[in-house]
């Protein structure tokens, strides 16, 4: 197991919920990777549970425990696959024949790991009131497979809610200036045509389920009137259900985009099964400008409201809410730190990651698509953050897959940090490259270039931004503090020279300059923000 995984914020969590139980804490101690390993298998296993018995879940009762066990534990195979899919470098996987290991994984996933998410995963309307964006485009990821079904030719089928998240994401649906306009673009005729008489060959009951919605977009009169649901004439005064509607038929529309990855889009059936699945998601993912007073916060009876979803975020690695009292715990030691701008920055890189990953997604469905909302951002994304790579002029060709962006990638461990410590600053060639600075120079080229907001959010303070990174991103061991004031200043000042560095060259030497841009264009032009 890796050292840095050790010193992941999720042990603290984890003892948290052990308390005095001597047999659960031994397990934390002497079962590490078994259990840091498991963890993501059975927070999928949970979502693929609610699949199985076509409930909707806010919380796992107690008495359910042994069921979702089971589930898990029955199909531990199958969720590893889609979990790690595409994954370079797949965790060890537990050996489940071995009777001794499976009943310690029973011990483990009942007692240890269904409480944490219990205790971490669910959410309230106002806990993720700022996650909205980042929720749809998770839940794209997360809902992608339904492993309880196969398909005619064998493979594991996608599940009902998959195409739907899919459709509010492509949309950008929160985002009401330019719906109807962004829907037109994603939705062109022609493309449709040629998709839905191209690929695998229609079963006859699909074609049966999908001739209304190819004689609407075969006719022009009556594409323009289904399209002009998404006007703002018409959308701002729908509600809930109405919206719902609405989208429920452009997903059937999707569906002719997404045919060679569906293998039956009547799975959505009249998407009644499809609305009990996702109500209580929608208040913030289709009605936003509804819930929010003038004030932008949420109007009382969703603030009050108790109604919980599980997050599709699995919380093992960034999770705020263990965070706050592990620093509670380590008093005075632990640098100041403002509990605002720290849960900001966890939900700015929880939503640039869930972005990134979504285009990484949609591009395999809709490239040229993709490649136009790439082509005005070319330095953005091929250049500084290295996710595309142009191919021809305007077409672009992925540099990595979705499951490969993580935010385990940017984990620091104490070892990293004490590589950069224990050496004087020299020359941004000797530090470019250490563990340290270029996860910490990567992820915040990621926030600041995907997200608009984050330097306003980090008061245009580059300081700011790589202490909330190290708070977040840094270890978290249990016997004694990292992040001091003492040490983070001495990384910063650190990194601040490695900035100054990188500005020399491009004075020097830009075709040089070229090597160090996509860790230190943008944390560099943070640093000159400041200062002018």
């Amino acid at each position: 197991m890796r050292e840095i995984d050790k010193q992941s914020i999720f042990w603290f969590g984890l003892h948290n919920l052990a308390q005095e139980n001597a047999q659960l804490k031994y397990y934390i101690t002497t079962q590490k990777e078994l259990i840091y390993n498991l963890y993501p298998v059975v927070y999928l296993g949970v979502i693929q549970y609610s699949l199985y018995r076509g409930i909707v879940i806010d919380e796992i009762p107690l008495e359910e425990s042994n069921s979702y066990t089971d589930y898990i534990l029955e199909r531990y195979d199958e969720i590893y696959k889609i979990r790690y899919r595409f994954v370079k470098e797949k965790p060890k996987k537990a050996n489940l024949k071995d009777e001794e290991t499976y009943e310690l994984c029973e011990e483990i996933i009942s007692n240890l790991l269904l409480p944490y998410i219990n205790e971490y995963c669910f959410r309230t309307y106002d806990m993720w009131k700022n996650l909205a964006q980042a929720y749809i485009r998770e839940s794209v990821i997360n809902y992608e497979y339904d492993i309880n079904h196969e398909a005619d030719d064998g493979k594991i089928k996608t599940s009902m809610l998959y195409p739907f998240f899919f459709t509010l994401s492509l949309i950008v649906v929160q985002e009401k200036q330019g719906l109807y306009q962004r829907i037109e673009k994603c939705y062109q005729k022609d493309v449709l045509l040629r998709k839905f008489n191209s690929g695998r060959e229609w079963k006859e009951k699909e074609l049966d389920y999908l001739n209304e919605t190819y004689e609407l977009i075969k006719n022009d009169e009556e594409w323009l009137l289904f399209l002009s649901n998404f006007s703002s004439s018409k959308w701002d005064n729908f509600d809930l259900k109405e919206r719902f509607k609405a989208l429920f038929q452009l997903t059937k529309v999707t569906t002719i985009l997404m045919k060679d990855e569906i293998s039956a889009v009547t799975m959505l059936d009249d998407g009644e099964e499809l609305f009990d699945q996702v109500k209580n998601y929608l208040p913030l993912f289709i009605c936003e400008d509804k819930i929010f007073n003038d004030k932008n916060e949420l109007k009382r009876d969703f603030k009050k409201s108790s109604i919980k979803i599980l997050s599709p975020f699995a919380n093992q690695n960034i999770n705020v809410q263990v965070l706050e009292p592990y620093i509670i715990s380590k008093g005075e030691r632990f640098i100041n730190y403002n509990k605002e701008t720290l849960l900001t920055t966890s939900e700015i890189i929880y939503t640039v990651l869930a972005k990134l990953r979504l285009i990484l997604l949609i591009h395999e469905y809709l490239p040229n698509l993709i490649d136009s909302r790439i082509l005005p951002k070319k330095k953005l994304f091929v250049d500084v953050l290295k996710l595309f790579e142009e191919i021809k002029e305007g077409k672009f060709k992925r540099m990595l897959d979705v499951e490969n962006l993580l935010e385990s990638d940017f984990i620091i461990s104490e070892d990293d940090i004490n590589e950069i410590l224990e050496h004087e600053y020299t020359n941004i060639d000797d530090f470019y490259n250490k563990n340290c600075f270029f996860k910490i120079g990567k992820i915040m080229s990621l926030v600041l270039g995907v997200e608009n907001k984050t330097a306003s959010k980090m008061n245009y303070d580059l300081f700011e931004l790589f202490k909330n990174i190290i708070i977040l991103m840094g270890p978290h061991p249990l016997d004694h503090t990292v992040q001091t004031t003492e040490t983070i200043e001495k990384l910063y000042s650190k990194f601040e020279l490695m900035c100054n560095d990188y500005e020399k060259i491009i004075k020097k030497d830009f075709e040089k300059s070229k090597k160090y841009i996509s860790n230190l264009e943008l944390p560099l032009k943070l640093l000159r923000w400041k200062k002018d």
